[in-house]
């Protein structure tokens, strides 16, 4: 009964796989639906509480530690992968066209992805369509990261005056609006996106 207590690599390393495979292919899934950066910020977008450079961080660091994780399974179970080859190897023989059509139907596909030929193409035309939907509803914002700028760089590219952005912002109930304070601290201090206060600013005079 002690024994079964012990910590066991060759399970954690299984199970840490499977885990890390689920939050790789969830990240996976998220970055290929996820909006432009331009777009994400501005509208401060999120899934899961988590915003677009949060997923794509999940996906790099889960898919190193994916391949790290795989390559311990394979050093922990070698003699017993190494036995489950010869035997497919053998089973291989016995379906040798099964075999040859799998492989062959991996290295086309491999091909295909290389020239962005069908398959590829069009799924990666759908994800940069459903990547730019987002902007759909007057969401784009008017300046790429416009949002990283200082408040009155901001002005300046709209062509609004400074000051009476500033009042219009504090009448408002906005707080931490000053000069050199970028729109998407303003936004974050105050809980809100940085397209809610451009829409509010889209009535602004221009001087």
């Amino acid at each position: 009964m002690a024994s079964n207590k012990r910590f066991q690599l060759r399970p954690f390393t299984s199970l840490f796989m499977v885990f890390s495979g689920i939050v790789l292919a969830l990240a996976g899934i998220v970055c290929y639906l996820k909006p432009p950066t331009r777009i994400a910020e501005w509208i401060d977008w999120r899934f899961l509480l988590l915003d677009r450079s949060t997923w794509e961080a999940l996906h790099t660091v889960f898919a190193i530690i994916f391949v790290i994780a795989g390559a311990m399974h394979i050093t922990l179970n070698f003699r017993v992968l190494l036995a489950y080859v010869r035997k497919s190897v053998k089973a291989g023989q016995q379906r040798r066209r099964e075999l040859i059509l799998a492989i062959t139907f991996s290295l086309v596909f491999i091909v295909l992805t290389i020239f962005n030929a069908f398959p590829s193409k069009p799924i990666m035309l759908l994800g940069d369509h459903l990547s730019e939907s987002w902007g759909a509803n007057g969401r784009t914002p008017p300046i790429a990261r416009i949002e990283v700028y200082p408040l009155t760089t901001f002005c300046r590219f709209l062509e609004i005056d400074l000051y009476e952005t500033m009042e219009r912002l504090k009448a408002e109930g906005f707080e931490g609006v000053d000069a050199a304070t970028t729109l998407r601290d303003i936004a974050r201090i105050n809980g809100v996106s940085p397209i809610e206060i451009g829409r509010l600013l889209e009535t602004q005079t221009v001087p």
